[in-house]
């Protein structure tokens, strides 16, 4: 049975489980000595007790003796932090309303920005690297190579990559303007500022691309969101009806993301069969089917590397054990637990990521902390100056297609 509505890394939204989780939440904000919500528990038990003495006698210090600047929501936001990062867990936190607006948005496959992607070179500034057909950058005339030099007047000398992102892509700037100046080399080496005026839009992410390279269909999947599973159906429907001996599916440099997305991916390649056993602390053993109501009869090889990761480690692994893909690449990274996002918004806004389940392939094996052993291990650390041509693994993938 395909477990469709299923999300992991996903939103829970039942109103009776937010009730809960969010009176979970509170209670322990003001146990924490927070009293900014207006709520007062009689703390019950010695620990509990303590734990509450101690916050109180913090907030108490605080508000007779600390000299800087405060608000109530920086400290109850700094005091929820702190109590899920105490878990020691580096995948769970605590999201502001303004950081889980953004972790939704890229689990829903969409985003508000300005349409490029940027990367950071190694002397520390902010190129283009590619921009997005029909997106603000494009309609303005950014260009690839461009280098970013200020931000709505603000320097960006020295900031990292995620600073510049963050500058450019969040909900809040739907609609506005922003005025980028970048640094311009032209073929003859000139450079020359330009200055861009854009118009900040919602950018649908495209998280499936795929061309035909001789023989063999290529799809490269770059994130799992909420739309990547259709985008790749419609990649495979595409080639099936081509003359073409196979498909090479590379997920490298694939951090993961919606686990949902992955299993009904694999339910479109796969007969029927089992993907997956998810083992979590509230509900137990669930394992995840294939239905066979679609599936792939022709060779498959998959690209990954050590930047392959959770949802990628899910497509690839299960694809693996299950006989029906050959593996290149190397080693993969090893995140084989499952965090899922609840949101707090009928209580203090926000909301949770927390590890709530571990998963283990079709053969019983959990890949945590272990990672996913290619079929053939091929080194190749990619090159900015690199060509289609250059790249060992893929080239290796083309020859086992193109060998049947």
């Amino acid at each position: 049975m395909k477990e469709k509505k299923e999300k992991k890394e996903r939103i829970i939204t039942s109103d009776l489980v937010m009730g809960i989780l969010c009176g979970i939440v509170l209670t322990l904000l003001v146990l924490s000595g927070l009293r900014f919500f207006g709520i007062h528990i009689l703390p019950a038990g010695n620990a509990t007790t303590q734990a509450y003495n101690k916050t109180k006698y913090i907030e108490k210090c605080i508000d007779s003796y600390y000299q800087g600047d405060y608000t109530d929501e920086e400290l109850a936001n700094g005091a929820a932090k702190g109590m899920v990062a105490a878990l020691g867990d580096k995948y769970s936190a605590y999201y502001t309303q303004s950081e889980y607006d953004e972790v939704m948005s890229g689990i829903n496959g969409s985003y508000v920005g300005i349409g490029v992607t940027l990367k950071q070179l190694d002397d520390g500034k902010i190129q283009v690297e590619k921009v997005s057909d029909d997106g603000p950058a494009k309609k303005a005339g950014m260009q690839v190579g461009d280098v970013f030099q200020t931000v709505n007047g603000t320097d960006i000398t020295g900031k990292s990559l995620s600073d510049v992102v963050a500058m450019v892509k969040t909900q809040n700037n739907e609609g506005k303007n922003i005025e980028i100046k970048v640094l311009r080399t032209d073929e003859d080496n000139k450079q020359e500022t330009v200055t861009l005026q854009l118009v900040c839009e919602k950018i649908n992410v495209v998280s499936v691309e795929d061309k035909q390279i001789g023989q063999t269909g290529y799809i490269k999947v770059t994130e799992f969101d909420n739309e990547t599973d259709d985008q790749f159906s419609k990649a495979v429907s595409k080639y099936e009806k081509e003359d073409i001996k196979g498909l090479v599916i590379d997920v490298r440099d694939n951090g993961g993301g919606s686990l949902e997305s992955a299993i009904n991916m694999l339910n479109r390649l796969l007969p029927k069969g089992d993907l997956i056993t998810e083992k979590s602390k509230k509900e137990g053993d669930k394992t995840y089917y294939s239905d066979d109501k679609e599936s792939y009869d022709k060779p498959i090889v998959v690209l990954i590397n050590g930047n392959s990761a959770s949802a990628s480690e899910v497509f690839s692994g299960t694809l693996k054990t299950r006989g029906a893909a050959t593996l290149i690449g190397t080693k993969s990274f090893g995140k084989g637990i499952v965090q899922t996002v609840f949101s707090l918004k009928n209580a203090c806004g926000g909301g949770i990521k927390l590890t709530t389940a571990k998963y283990y392939l079709p053969n019983g094996e959990c890949i945590h902390q272990k990672g996913i052993t290619p079929d053939e291990t091929i080194e190749y650390e990619k090159k900015d100056t690199d060509t289609e041509n250059d790249d060992t693994q893929l080239q290796r993938a083309l020859q086992i297609i193109e060998a049947e």
